[in-house]
């Protein structure tokens, strides 16, 4: 037994379990600490030493090499992904798709590595074990950084789970396991026997686990962008049931003042210093909400309404500039959801603000050209980063935000309008594009 072969039993079960991880971490909640892992390396590294007699007693029955050495490959692999669920909170179908990626990963590297730099274009290059390690650790952190650039943001927001355990799934993945294994291993195995056709067997071997991890990353977008479109339209349903509710609330308040009136006008024909207080107090509050804007609009109203009150409380300054805009092609619970979003997005941007000078947002709606505009604007802390036009959430928890500038912008692109966002010395600018729609509205 030599370094060397010590090596190469090894290998397989550091880059496996490296893969895994670099898939697992930014997905799944761990179980424990690293202890898990590290004691999972430990084991495995092990266990795959056991290996190297069988090795030397397959020199004299070369008619079961193949098989053996296939069995045992794919032994360790569902091996690790098992142990992989000891360390990490995996559904079984979740499990088996970090199986398949990792193994697509480090079966990359080790074609390369192995096969086409080792066996035919250095074959001397294992004897120089320091550098057949160092090629390969190196190899690894190449293509494994890649893919945790391109994974691990998506994989990130997928909740820690991305695929039901069902039957129809279980049986698809470990189906897609299964071939994976079957056409590398076929690959390796006219590699080995057929040199004419090396470097053909070689390429297609690479060429297959690229196309699987294509198919993995596609998977995931897909998901996510099924889960996004869920949560727009879950916003959007919402959006009818709250304005109903702020309606009726509106109402109630509007109710209210108008009772206080009559009921001033009585307390003034009373006398005492204490009840001159209270209307004079009473008063305010009716003059306060006197000054709400008011439009021919009934969902604008509500809106409008609902906003300012909140701003009120939260001590936030809120202006609106409205043109003589016809909004009546949206519908209520789509003006209501378009409106309420922008201005709740504001109004999240300035409520961290300490200085009170800047808890200011502004709404303008105007028509200009066929194209009615509504901005806010809004002061900012801190510093935004954008990714695909809209500003990446600065929350803890990435996963359940960013919904709101995003049904914005499918409420626009619904009335054939636009949406976009900008900054400017630290006040942030929502704008929203709608062309006037007369007679045609949107199915």
């Amino acid at each position: 037994m030599t370094a060397q072969d010590v090596f190469e039993e090894l290998r397989f079960v550091w880059e496996l379990m490296s893969a895994d991880v670099l898939f697992l971490l930014p997905f799944a909640q761990r179980k424990g600490s690293w202890r898990r892992e590290i004691l999972g390396l430990l084991l495995f590294s092990v266990l795959s030493l056991f290996f190297l007699p069988v090795r030397r007693w397959m020199i004299y029955h070369e008619e079961f090499s193949s098989i053996i050495i296939g069995c045992w490959f794919i032994l360790l692999t569902l091996l690790i992904m098992l142990y992989s669920c000891f360390c990490f909170q995996l559904t079984t179908c979740d499990a088996l798709y970090m199986c398949i990626a990792g193994y697509a990963a480090q079966h990359i590297v080790y074609v390369l590595v192995h096969e086409v730099a080792a066996l035919r274009l250095w074959p001397g290059l294992p004897e120089v074990l320091w550098l057949y390690v160092l090629l390969s650790a190196l190899a690894c952190t190449a293509l494994y950084s890649v893919l945790h650039r391109l994974f691990a943001r998506k994989l990130s927001r997928c909740r820690g789970q991305l695929i039901e355990d069902t039957p129809g799934h279980v049986i698809f993945y470990v189906a897609c396991l299964a071939a994976l294994m079957f056409c590398t291993y076929g690959y390796q195995h006219l590699f080995l026997f057929n040199r004419e056709i090396e470097v053909l067997s070689a390429l297609l071997d690479i060429l297959t686990c690229v196309m699987i991890l294509g198919i993995q990353y596609s998977s995931v977008q897909m998901i996510l962008y099924g889960r996004e479109q869920a949560e727009i339209q879950q916003m959007l349903h919402d959006g009818e049931r709250n304005y109903a509710l702020s309606k009726e609330l509106v109402e109630v308040v509007n109710r209210s003042a108008h009772d206080l009136k009559y009921t001033l006008n009585a307390l003034k024909m009373e006398e005492g210093a204490e009840r001159q207080r209270l209307i004079h107090e009473t008063e305010q509050n009716i003059h306060q909400y006197q000054q709400l804007v008011h439009t021919d609009n009934e969902a604008l109203n509500t809106i409008l309404s609902e906003k300012s009150l909140l701003c009120d409380k939260r001590e936030i300054s809120f202006t609106c500039s409205l043109d003589d805009v016809n909004l009546d092609f949206l519908s209520l619970p789509d003006l209501y959801t378009l409106l309420g979003n922008a201005i709740d997005n504001a109004i999240e941007g300035v409520s961290q603000i300490p200085d009170p000078k800047k808890r200011v947002i502004s709404l303008t709606i105007q028509r200009h050209h066929g194209i009615i505009s509504i901005q806010t604007n809004n002061f900012y802390q801190g510093e935004l980063q954008f990714q695909s036009g809209l500003p990446c959430t600065t929350k803890e928890d990435p996963t359940h935000h960013g919904y709101g500038l995003k049904s914005i912008r499918y409420l626009a692109e619904k009335y054939g309008g636009s949406m976009c966002v900008s900054t400017e010395n630290h006040v942030f600018i929502l704008q929203i594009m709608l062309p006037v729609q007369n007679e045609v509205s949107p199915g």
